[in-house]
């Protein structure tokens, strides 16, 4: 194996060799003024704002016209395109996984990186259980672009995000005017208004105000309006002699859908599947959500009765406000502050199939089955059809408070540039899971719940209902309610210490304190009248109530360090090496696993507190007057834990990686350029607790990944597309079920119609690729043919015009 990458990263090697020859020998050796556009001044991940060019970092700058191309249906969606950065997006708007090169998805949600918005994070952590960062991000045309940084300077410049950095920058105001956009759905119910504006209020005063708002049915047919909400933005900007002052808020309030695991039908082999829908699912554009399936009643984990409409969905709530400051002292001193609280709130809803099968495999198996008939009638079920014991996943967001502030002071001399800071955040994690389970059968067209009834005529559900809770995974039903704070001194020092040279070195380090409580290692069972109707139903007889109430009051903290060389050859050549050392701090995902929470002195606790990763990389970059390319050799190694709820399984594993990615930009004439990206990884588990699994490739891993976006401009119109593609990937770390590559197109084609007015039409997957995401099962063997499985969804189109004023 190591044979073969080798040869893979000598090819490559010698392709860059090949264009830095090319670039020696060309007649002018400055870039021209037009190539600015090419090469941009970045600020995320840098200390002192510069060129990407004199950084030894991989940084990608999105502006909002390529992002509206890119046609992407969420906001992970958005990162798609971005070389080195695997976003799994088949979860809706929120509950996606991303992740950095080399670096694994061990866990949900985004561990090693987080979501910024205007260099603050949106949540500290980026994989808490039901409340990822991307459930409180929204794309809007407020956003002024994007910068995505990978690799091991996001060590020193961000907490618990060692791998790398996703900054959303919005607008100020200073560019006078704005746009509205309407854009719609044409082969699904989508209706959504962006706007923005800015204008002087007076001398150096400026305001900015944006935002969007939608409703429809999303990408997948649920039976239901699911996308009903919106986001509003304000900023407003004084300048002064010396500096500058700036506030800005935002509120969010979005209802969308959120898409689980679903059944696909597969035959063959683990190393030769074959997927396909189901007769009554079709997998790329069916859901779980029913019109039949929209309330739900649960008994809280606090004694109370709680009332929920599925509908909801993910239902995400978001009040910030923030403040940045900067301020020239004089004599190359300057301070910069930046703070934002955001108070943030939800609920998470989402069925998720915790068995599927035939009658017999789901309705008879359940203990004094008689019969089954469709819930609410007395209807028999169809013997032929498919059915599913569903877990609701209800989870109430009951406070996930957020404060964030950075203070940095810079100094420059004549060689040497330093910055040293502090960061200060508090992080609540307050959230209450109250699940119950149901049966329903397998559709895409509004499923039907089922109920069971004795031999002797007693119904032992109640409108599908089976259990309140899920004893089958032995009680999932939780409360945590801890606060994560950390305070991290921090200092960057970059050198010049010779002509072309630029030498970069920092430091981060974090100290954590976790405190609080969680309850629900044990659900009791007891007999409650949940739906107060005055008599007790079957499932009522035995009722999961929260039972065992753990302290948490822990310590952690992480050395970060970053040390990287850039050595510019010429004006369009430059090198780069970097070594960096990092770690993300567990949050949810270790409670419950048993471990001691209130004893620093634990080892076994102290091994888990703290998700380690340590990276090389080694880089080349060149730059034309119509063209980049940018060359990442990287290696990767983590030390994380994990628990999991559905599979009840702790895990202390450790990752490494070896690959190279590749960032490149072509302007071939006027009309015509291409955008192209690929990421190499050879990934593998050094140990594990699951002595079986080392050696093996981590799950969800391709050994590829790519896209690229031919375009075309000729006078007023603009066409082309973005493929992103990925080589196939085990299901699971045992490595014996294969999930096929894929490769996603999203033409676009825009119109100028006026000098102010833009028509754009878009379609997502235009190809109907199957593309899966992840899977729960990891072999065929046992199963009944049917896996649960997440797809990115099928063929959409979608149409905007654009207004600018």
């Amino acid at each position: 194996m190591e044979s073969k990458v080798m040869k893979k990263l000598l090819i490559f090697g010698t392709m860059n060799m090949a264009a830095f020859m090319f670039a020696q020998n060309s007649e002018n050796d400055t870039i021209s003024p037009r190539s600015k556009t090419i090469d941009e001044v970045v600020i995320t991940g840098n200390s002192n704002p510069k060129a990407s060019i004199k950084t030894s970092t991989s940084i990608s700058t999105l502006k909002s016209a390529d992002i509206i191309n890119s046609a992407p249906r969420t906001t992970a969606e958005i990162f798609r395109t971005i070389p080195g950065i695997r976003a799994e997006s088949s979860g809706g708007e929120g509950n996606s996984n991303i992740t950095v090169r080399g670096v694994p998805v061990s866990a949900g949600g985004s561990r090693y990186l987080l979501i910024q918005e205007d260099g603050l994070p949106v949540m500290q952590f980026g994989d808490i259980a039901f409340g990822t960062q991307d459930q409180f991000t929204r794309f809007d045309s407020f956003i002024s672009r994007v910068e995505a940084l990978r690799g091991g300077s996001a060590s020193v410049f961000a907490s618990n995000s060692p791998a790398g950095i996703i900054n959303f920058i919005t607008k100020t105001g200073e560019k006078e005017g704005g746009s509205i956009t309407q854009q719609i759905g044409l082969n699904y119910k989508n209706f959504r208004t962006d706007i923005d504006y800015g204008t002087p209020l007076g001398k150096d005063f400026y305001l900015g105000v944006g935002g969007f708002y939608r409703g429809g049915d999303g990408p997948r047919k649920t039976g239901y309006t699911s996308n009903n909400g919106g986001q509003f933005r304000l900023s407003l900007l004084k300048k002064f002699d010396k500096g500058s002052v700036r506030i800005y808020g935002k509120y969010l309030d979005d209802r969308t859908a959120a898409y689980m695991p679903m059944p696909i039908a597969v035959s063959g082999s683990d190393s030769n599947p074959d997927y396909s829908s189901l007769t009554s699912f079709n997998i790329l554009t069916g859901a779980l959500q029913s019109s039949n399936f929209r309330n739900d009643v649960t008994f809280g984990g606090n004694g109370q009765v709680l009332r929920s409409d599925i509908r909801d969905g993910m239902h995400s709530v978001s009040k910030a406000i923030g403040l940045e400051f900067n301020y020239d002292l004089g004599a190359n001193w300057k301070v910069d502050a930046k703070a934002r609280y955001a108070a943030n709130d939800g609920q998470f809803l989402a069925p998720f199939p915790a068995a599927v099968g035939s009658k017999a495999e789901i309705l008879e198996s359940v203990a004094g089955y008689g019969s089954a008939v469709y819930a609410g009638t007395n209807t028999a079920v169809d013997s032929n059809a498919k059915y599913m014991k569903t877990v609701l996943f209800n989870t109430t967001l009951n406070n996930m408070n957020n404060f964030f502030s950075d203070v940095n002071l810079s100094k420059k001399w004549d060689k040497v540039k330093m910055n040293a800071g502090i960061y200060n955040s508090s992080q609540n994690i307050n959230l209450s899971w109250n699940w119950n389970t149901y049966l329903m059968e397998v559709s895409d067209n509004n499923a039907r719940l089922v109920d069971i009834v004795s031999g002797t005529g007693t119904k032992i559900t109640d409108n599908g209902l089976l259990h309140y809770g899920v004893p089958e995974w032995g009680g999932v039903n939780r409360n945590y309610d801890t606060k994560y704070s950390v305070i991290a001194p921090h200092a960057q020092v970059e050198i010049n210490p010779i002509e072309n040279l630029t030498l970069d070195l920092g430091a981060r380090y974090d100290l954590g304190k976790v405190s609080g409580s969680f309850a629900g290692t044990k659900n009791t069972m007891r007999a409650i009248d949940v739906n107060q109707n005055g008599t007790f139903e079957t499932p009522e007889l035995a009722v999961a109530v929260v039972d065992g109430t753990v302290p948490v009051d822990y310590k952690y903290d992480i050395f970060g360090y970053s040390f990287g060389a850039n050595y510019a050859l010429n004006s369009r050549n430059a090198v780069f090496a970097r070594v960096s050392q990092g770690g993300s701090a567990s949050a949810d995902r270790i409670l419950f696993a048993g471990y001691n929470y209130t004893n620093n002195d634990d080892p076994s606790l102290d091994a888990v507190k703290v998700n380690k990763l340590n990276q090389i990389e080694v880089g080349y970059k060149l730059r034309g007057s119509n063209y980049f390319l940018n060359t990442t050799f990287f290696q990767a190694r983590t030390i994380e834990a994990n628990y999991e709820a559905t599979t009840q399984l702790r895990t202390e594993n450790k990752y490494e990686s070896f690959g190279v990615e590749l960032d490149g930009f072509y302007k071939i004439n006027k009309n015509f350029d291409i955008k192209a990206g690929l990421t190499y990884t050879d990934a593998e588990i050094k140990n594990a607790i699951d002595k079986t699994i080392i050696g093996n490739m981590p799950r969800r891993t391709p050994k590829v990944m790519y896209s690229f976006n031919p375009n075309v401009n000729i006078e007023k119109l603009s066409f082309g597309f973005f493929a992103v593609g990925s080589t196939k990937a085990f299901t699971q770390d045992s490595n014996k079920l294969i999930m096929p590559g894929y490769i996603v197109v999203n033409p676009y084609i825009s119109y100028q119609l006026l000098k102010n007015l833009t028509l754009n039409v878009n379609a997502n997957n235009v190809f109907n690729a199957l593309a899966i995401t992840e899977a729960e099962e990891g072999t065929l063997q046992g199963t009944n043919g049917i896996i649960r499985a997440r797809t990115l969804t099928g063929r959409t189109f979608g149409a905007s015009v654009k207004f600018d004023f």
